[in-house]
């Protein structure tokens, strides 16, 4: 498959095809069997570190501290993660995703949606230019589709990122991808 840089790209497939297995080998979670992988160019068993730096990720449900507020938990995961960023910096991030009327209150009182947003504010820290998402509209209300399908349009359009999504919703898809490829067995 090609993912070219500007994409909305999506995985299709039903549940158990190998969407996610596929996503985990790019992100060098699963060590493929066979074949060969070149991302940005750059062929990811020679240096897949460089590569990773460029990538940001949700794959499954993102897992936050509950008791702790949403800038505090990206906070810490730029300490984590060896990024600098200042209160500013994380508030603008978290403005990106629509969550700024929320900064400051604990991730406990996030619905689905919020922590999804959350999470692709997560993906989002170290400026990635490529994106992947995993199955980013599981588990959620028409209201939280529609706002993760808008984030995720606002994101490609006007940051210019590209876009990786998995997901078996052929519509979500099709209103929202501008190329796909069907994985199945």
């Amino acid at each position: 498959m090609t993912v070219k840089r500007g994409d909305i790209f999506a995985l299709l497939g039903p549940n158990g095809s190998g969407k996610s297995t596929s996503i985990k080998i790019l992100l060098s979670l699963v060590r493929p069997d066979s074949g060969n992988i070149e991302i940005f160019g750059d062929q990811f068993d020679y240096n897949p570190n460089k590569i990773l730096s460029r990538i940001g990720s949700l794959v499954e449900s993102p897992a936050f501290y509950e008791r702790i507020s949403a800038i505090n938990n990206l906070s810490i995961l730029t300490v984590y993660s060896g990024i600098k960023k200042t209160e500013e910096e994380l508030m603008e991030t978290i403005a990106l995703v629509g969550l700024e009327s929320r900064a400051y209150s604990k991730v406990s009182s996030f619905s689905s949606g919020m922590k999804q947003r959350l999470g692709i504010a997560q993906a989002l820290l170290h400026g990635p230019e490529l994106i992947i998402l995993d199955e980013p509209f599981s588990g959620l209300d028409p209201q939280g589709v529609r706002d993760i399908r808008n984030l995720i349009n606002k994101l490609n359009k006007d940051k210019v990122i590209t876009v990786m999504i998995s997901s078996h919703q052929l519509d979500e898809i099709e209103s929202l991808a501008n190329r796909m490829i069907i994985i199945n067995n």
